[in-house]
């Protein structure tokens, strides 16, 4: 339900009422092995507030949780609530605690439980005001206040997340997300939003859609290039909004063999990155896992210093790895590999790697790539050098192996244990 690459060595905020938007996401998020710290304002704006702000609270007890709550009745006089937009003020309040938790736990992401329907409402009051946007609605991951948000329920509408709860047995207040609607939401919500049928909320989502043709085009092209693992390009990538290159970001990111969690301050990073004047660069991510540009486009590897592996074989022999485990004693011509090459390199792939096949210089990557090979063991598939720096093999990948060779080769990197590793 949860499109999201988590790091168990990270900590994650929600934004957290007892409604069942709010409990429905929490309730996936432990789900998906996430231990949430969730985060809480009590307003006492209506009847129900305190008991469901203590509801919260024990739900958290209960699942080991941690709870950090407000209380606004703590505010200095002067900054409580008085007259005038009570749905800004509350805004302003609830982001500048967020951001006080986020920092007290060196937070990586603030989870925020906006719906189809808070969607709808956005693209409908941003048509409303006439505003000449890049992105229309909402984005599923954005910065704000230099905090990394993720909206994951976009997708869904009120009823869905209510039909979840119920069938999963999450408790949740339905006064709370009524009184949440009436108190914190436009009044476009329940004049009419409320209203339409589901034929007409497809019809407004296709018009938004309609209205970023453009942007999502170019996000959709970004994506699937990301999932073929091949490089990005960097001019595409920075003709995105702001948002769409933070989205864009943490799926290449996620693509790491390691699990990489990036602050608001680190997508900034990266776009200086993207944009500085030199042609070849690096940047360390986290481990052995760079960020490599390369005149005009970006992907994710290894820096040559650091690879996950590279052995040398002296003479035609044996060698047993956590990797691989081969036997060329009796020679590896089949291979394409002849005594002369010795001593050969065998190591994982490098971004700049290419390899002649049928007479053409192909990007190793892209074999990957035609080869259909999972992304999550394209990092530790081996490449062979011989003693000159020439890649003289790259074994073939196939979903259903089928040995050809007279001489062994063996991986140990099977799709199987990576899937589990991960």
């Amino acid at each position: 339900m949860l499109d999201y690459k988590f790091d168990n060595s990270s900590s994650y905020l929600v934004a957290g009422t007892f409604g069942s938007d709010s409990m429905a996401l929490i309730d996936t998020m432990i789900k998906e092995g996430v231990k949430p710290i969730v985060c809480s304002i009590n307003y006492h704006k209506f009847e129900g507030s305190d008991s469901d702000f203590a509801s919260l609270k024990s739900y958290c007890e209960k699942n080991g949780l941690i709870f950090e709550g407000f209380d606004t009745d703590s505010l200095p006089e002067e900054e409580k609530y008085h007259q005038g937009d009570f749905k800004e003020w509350a805004r302003k309040l609830r982001y500048g605690f967020f951001k006080k938790i986020y920092d007290k736990y060196n937070a990586s992401a603030l989870f925020v439980a906006h719906q189809q329907d808070d969607l709808i409402e956005t693209y409908l009051l941003q048509k409303q005001r006439k505003r000449r946007l890049a992105h229309y609605g909402l984005s599923p991951i954005s910065t704000v206040n230099s905090m990394v948000v993720v909206r994951p329920l976009l997708n869904y509408s009120k009823s869905d997340l209510q039909e979840y709860d119920e069938e999963n047995h999450v408790p949740f207040s339905a006064s709370t997300s009524k009184m949440e609607d009436e108190h914190m939401k436009n009044s476009i919500r329940k004049d009419v939003i409320s209203k339409m049928s589901e034929i007409d909320r497809e019809n407004v989502l296709d018009e938004m859609r309609l209205a970023n043709d453009e942007t999502i085009g170019l996000q959709r092209s970004i994506n699937h290039t990301i999932e073929e693992g091949e490089e990005l390009d960097i001019r595409a990538l920075i003709a995105l909004p702001e948002d769409g290159f933070v989205s864009a970001i943490t799926k290449l990111v996620s693509s790491a063999p390691e699990k990489i969690s990036l602050k608001a301050k680190d997508f900034s990073a990266i776009r200086a990155f993207c944009l500085a004047p030199q042609p070849n660069l690096s940047m360390k991510l986290k481990g052995s896992t760079y960020l490599i540009k390369e005149y005009d486009v970006i992907t994710i590897g290894h820096h040559p210093d650091e690879l996950p592996y590279s052995y040398v074989l002296e003479k035609p022999g044996k060698l047993d790895t956590p990797y691989f485990e081969l036997d060329f004693s009796m020679g590896a011509e089949d291979r394409n590999i002849t005594s002369d090459d010795y001593p050969i390199t065998i190591r994982s792939v490098l971004p700049g790697d290419n390899y002649v096949v049928h007479g053409y210089l192909e990007p190793v990557r892209r074999l990957y790539s035609i080869w259909k090979m999972p992304i999550q063991i394209r990092y530790t598939w081996p490449v062979f050098i011989n003693k000159d720096g020439k890649i003289i093999y790259v074994p073939r990948f196939r979903l259903v192996f089928r040995e050809c060779h007279t001489s062994i080769l063996k991986m140990k990197t099977t799709i199987q244990d990576k899937n589990d590793a991960m």
